[in-house]
């Protein structure tokens, strides 16, 4: 039976109690950050902390833990689970009563985990376009937040017409990201990908990309994405994946993909 952390306590996962006074459950006040376990330690786990310092200002909430402090439960966490490697799911939301209007700033936090293999060489994938829902372009669109129905609604679209995933737009008509990673392009042996100002998630393997590779942060629209040589996207728990489908447009180029996916796999191998 799995371990769960909820605010002070380490659990079982099945006697975890979330009441239906739940202010994530109610109103979608609050966050979740994902990580990756790679030989029984939290992956690029500083990038992650930053992003939930980050989602906490956004939705003005009171920090639980520091970076120090959260490491050590996620350690814990991962001893009492057994994991060497596979994810960590981090779900921070506001405590209290008050309906639209909160009345605290302090914040529950609840952490889970499961087993899963390492890094791995992913299969190219399909997109499609999804244009029915459309997101903003303010700071909640850069976090994780509990509300994510426009990337729910971009997966099922995906899938009904026969897609693995869907390019989300922002409400000025630019591709953004896919309902579950941020998205890249290749140009002429330039790699692209678009600002966070533009309503993407600010993703922590996004992150890693352009800290370990020159990349140009632009606004991208779907003509950018017909016409590139490759398109690839990036997520915490996948790494990066190539594209071999954007709608009719095909793509046979995967080489920037590969070589980011083989520097994962080899960091998840001790190499």
């Amino acid at each position: 039976m799995s371990i769960v952390f909820h605010n002070s306590d380490f659990i079982k996962e099945d006697d975890l109690v979330i009441k239906n006074s739940n202010r994530a459950l109610n109103y979608g006040d609050g966050f979740f950050e994902t990580i990756r376990i790679i030989n029984t330690k939290p992956f690029n786990f500083s990038a992650h902390y930053l992003r939930c310092c980050f989602a906490c200002s956004v939705l003005k909430l009171d920090c639980t833990e520091d970076e120090k402090s959260l490491f050590l439960l996620l350690n814990k966490l991962i001893k009492y689970n057994n994991i060497v490697n596979g994810s960590a799911k981090i779900h921070i939301s506001r405590s209290g009563a008050g309906k639209y209007l909160p009345n605290s700033t302090s914040a529950d936090i609840l952490i889970s985990s499961n087993a899963a293999t390492g890094f791995e060489k992913n299969t190219p994938i399909s997109l499609c376009v999804f244009s029915d829902e459309t997101k903003t372009k303010g700071k909640v669109s850069n976090i994780k937040s509990a509300n994510a129905l426009v990337s729910v609604l971009g997966a099922i679209n995906a899938k009904e017409n026969g897609f693995d995933n869907a390019i989300l737009m922002n409400t000025e008509g630019n591709c953004i990201e896919a309902t579950n990673s941020n998205i890249f392009l290749v140009k002429n042996e330039v790699v692209y990908t678009p600002p966070i100002t533009d309503g993407c998630i600010d993703g922590t393997m996004r992150t890693w990309v352009i800290q370990n590779f020159n990349v140009i942060e632009r606004s991208i629209d779907l003509m950018d994405i017909r016409g590139a040589d490759e398109v690839f996207v990036t997520n915490a728990i996948n790494g990066i994946t190539a594209v071999g489908r954007v709608e009719r447009t095909t793509f046979s180029n995967f080489d920037y993909s590969s070589k980011l996916q083989k520097q994962l796999i080899n960091l998840s191998l001790g190499l």
